[in-house]
């Protein structure tokens, strides 16, 4: 079984499922041993091209030339938005493909375009390929919105049983070991369980450019790989087998092309070149794919899991400490009043004063609003908390999500969500599906 769930949220997340033919590319695919469904998941640096990467792969599947598509209709699974420059005139066209949807912000200048998860479906002798496209790492928005965005992706790759592949993106020209370049390879490894190393590949976009080679991006990428081995003796393979180098570039001409832009005949060789290139660099990563052996996700999640209960043990702790130097402090007055005090004060005085606690297991997990209209504050043994008044849906339990954290993106699973427009629907609508739904404890 391929999945345990939809392949998206909602439906302005819905995943396109096409069945496209080639000669060329479908023809080496069905070469392939396709005992079960191939999921891979993408992941890359904001802007390095997931987007044109899956338009292209569309396109490949379906026309077997450069000639081929010119003259058919262009295939387009995302919508995209990018500007060409006349190089004569200098003036800059603007072209946009694809159905606009609201979770590809292409047209948001300086925004980063993916909003969420959301998978690309191909089928094959009746199996499925389907392409997990993420939110880019490195988010525009900040370091919590790549936080967000890991939660997101984990709770949308829990639906499958396994990954076949993990494909980073990179460009090939990077010469530099930037922090933000570090922190993108290390945070994406660190959320990856070790039995992962084997399912991951390394495509370089935009390589032509570096006559199809991982560029400068190759030795610092090394010596990142090195220090994570050397720090958490994590050794991921960084070789020809799993690196991939190819150019989507030619997904923007055959836009630009359609567009009614004119090309002199050379340009249009040197992108049927990259054409041919990257068709067979799709084959080869699809044939390294198709021979790993598949990542169960439940190995990446119980990690995720096990991080999560961690920085959990936090709130206890400082409460057990707070207790404790509560209890001290009580100890100090105590121990001065005794010491101020005569002898038959002392046979008068009551017990050392001390505060205790004890756990309480609540009766249900729910997921509650937290919007002010919606809760209260109280006083709960001189100490200020806050009541939430609205309790959206009781005995709420969806599996696998960390608990008190607001706006996680797997809300959407609960039935107490609308999931087209992410607001709480009627409690006659989901209390009616109650019993064969899951649920999230927020």
């Amino acid at each position: 079984m391929a999945s345990r769930g939809v392949d998206s949220f909602s439906r302005a997340h819905s995943a396109p499922s096409t069945t496209l033919s080639s000669d060329s590319l479908q023809a080496n695919i069905n070469r392939l041993s396709l005992e079960s469904d191939i999921n891979i998941l993408l992941l890359g640096q904001t802007g390095v091209g997931k987007t044109t990467f899956i338009n292209a792969f569309g396109n490949y599947l379906t026309y077997n030339s450069l000639g081929s598509a010119l003259k058919g209709e262009i295939i387009t699974l995302i919508p995209a938005s990018f500007h060409v420059m006349n190089p004569k005139t200098f003036q800059s066209t603007k072209i946009t493909v694809g159905i606009p949807n609201s979770n590809e912000h292409y047209d948001d200048h300086g925004q980063s375009n993916t909003q969420g998860c959301q998978s690309y479906k191909f089928i094959f002798r009746n199996r499925s390929l389907r392409l997990i496209d993420a939110p880019g790492i490195g988010d525009t928005r900040g370091l919590e919105q790549d936080a967000k965005n890991f939660e997101h992706i984990l709770a949308y790759i829990s639906q499958y049983e396994y990954l076949n592949g993990i494909c980073i993106l990179l460009k090939p020209n990077e010469e530099r070991l930037n922090i933000l370049f570090r922190f993108c390879i290390k945070e994406l490894l660190t959320h990856l369980h070790v039995s992962a190393r084997e399912n991951i590949m390394f495509i370089f976009t935009n390589s032509r450019s570096t006559f199809y080679a991982p560029g400068a991006t190759a030795p610092q990428l090394r010596i990142l790989l090195d220090d994570l081995r050397m720090t958490t003796r994590v050794d991921v393979p960084f070789s020809g087998e799993n690196t991939f180098c190819l150019d989507n570039e030619v997904f923007r001409f055959l836009a630009a092309y359609k567009h009614g832009m004119a090309f002199p005949s050379e340009q249009i060789r040197n992108y049927a070149e990259s054409w041919n290139v990257s068709a067979n660099e799709y084959i080869r990563l699809l044939s390294h794919i198709a021979n790993c052996k598949p990542h169960e996700v439940q190995d990446t999640l119980s990690i995720n899991e096990a991080q999560q209960l961690i920085r959990k043990l936090g709130r206890p702790m400082s409460e057990v400490t707070r207790l404790i130097n509560k209890n001290i402090e009580l100890a100090k007055q105590y121990e001065e009043q005794v010491r101020n005090s005569s002898s038959s004060e002392r046979e008068r005085m009551e017990a050392m004063p001390q505060k205790s606690a004890r756990f309480v297991s609540l009766r249900y997990p729910c997921t509650v609003c937290t919007s002010d209209k919606c809760t209260r504050i109280i006083m709960v043994d001189d100490e200020v908390k806050v009541e939430y008044a609205s309790e959206c849906h009781r005995n709420c339990r969806l599996r696998k999500v960390e608990q008190e954290v607001i706006n996680n993106p797997a809300l959407l699973y609960c039935s107490a969500i609308d999931r087209t427009k992410g607001n709480r629907i009627e409690m006659k609508t989901y209390s009616e599906t109650e019993k064969n739904s899951t649920s999230i404890v927020l």
